[in-house]
């Protein structure tokens, strides 16, 4: 049986450097060949997470936030038109249980960049059938549109991915912090080895690919960008701010705010494979992504790199004791 690693499980070996300043690293990546992206960060799709002023921020940063697919049509809609008119890249999700009868022309009318198919298992007959018929609607209509796929998990997933039409695919099964599907079903591959694997077929392939799930901190961020994740999609880590839907609200003498999962059965799901609960209370997502580049800047800088992709070249990830997350971490120190 092959062995295979979670983000705690490696840490990045650093190389030989002669980058003098990390603020000349350039940390750009794309989607595919006309989505571009000053910064390799996506909001999720979930109902805590992204609607239009995360959406917008995150355009507004470089990166990019997807509005999910529990509100209207006409409200998602809506939220296309009002950042196509300030010029920032749009991106909705859209579930195979609406496809038939969503309106998708009339997101195309409004300019819209990117649709997200938002389903927990994508290498199932259905989805690809969705993303078939995205990337044919989004053609007949003249569109320069990204489809992404997802979410997969393995390599042969990818694969299916692109031979339906996705430009662009999420991977990771059970990985997010709101995420129930491993306890409750048992299925599942550890998030790194997932990147690594399905990111060398997805080159090989020429799609891009979005990590979703299993990150806590900007040094994941970075390990995730090391194993060959284009982007990655963040939930539990922008929940909890300005920009996120919901209230700041008072629990146990802690300001939070509310998070769960897509899966939950707060947010309609009938196969509850998501937790429902509270993030603490972070400020201006501004603070957040700021603090995720400043640490991908400096480890591609300890890689001796310049860029995400020679990063890509160069990363060694070594294996690691469980004791070292004790180590990894500020110790012995009054925080």
């Amino acid at each position: 049986m092959k062995e295979y690693f979670s983000y705690d499980d490696v840490l990045i070996k650093p190389l030989y450097s002669e980058v003098r300043s990390r603020s000349t690293v350039d940390v750009s990546t794309s989607l595919n060949s006309w989505i571009k992206l000053g910064i390799p960060i996506i909001a999720s799709n979930m109902d805590t997470v992204c609607e239009y002023n995360m959406a917008k921020s995150m355009a507004e940063f470089g990166g990019l936030g997807v509005v999910h697919r529990n509100l209207p049509h006409a409200t998602r809609i809506h939220n296309v038109r009002r950042l196509t008119e300030l010029g920032l890249l749009s991106a909705v999700a859209v579930g195979v249980n609406e496809y038939d009868d969503a309106p998708f022309n009339r997101y195309l009318d409004e300019g819209v960049d990117v649709f997200v198919l938002d389903i927990a298992h994508g290498d199932s007959l259905h989805a690809l059938k969705a993303v078939e018929g995205l990337r044919s609607i989004a053609e007949r209509y003249g569109n320069e549109t990204c489809i992404v796929g997802g979410n997969v998990a393995t390599p042969d997933g990818v694969e299916r991915m692109a031979n339906a039409g996705a430009h662009s695919v999420k991977v990771g099964i059970g990985p997010g912090a709101a995420c129930l599907t491993r306890i409750n079903t048992g299925v599942g591959v550890p998030q790194l080895s997932c990147i690594m694997e399905c990111a060398e077929r997805a080159d090989f392939l020429g799609l891009s690919v979005i990590a979703d799930g299993g990150v806590k901190t900007p040094g994941d961020v970075a390990k995730a960008i090391a194993a060959g994740a284009d982007a990655v999609m963040l939930g539990s880590m922008l929940a909890g701010t300005d920009e996120a839907p919901g209230v700041v609200r008072t629990v146990r003498g802690q300001r939070v705010k509310s998070y769960r999962g897509m899966a939950s059965g707060g947010a309609g799901s009938k196969y509850v494979e998501g937790a429902e609960g509270y993030v603490p209370y972070k400020g201006a997502a501004f603070e957040v992504v700021s603090a995720i580049i400043n640490g991908l800047r400096s480890a591609i800088s300890y890689c001796g790199s310049y860029s995400i992709s020679e990063m890509q070249s160069k990363v060694e990830f070594i294996k690691v004791s469980p004791l070292s997350l004790i180590e990894n971490d500020a110790h012995g120190t009054i925080l």
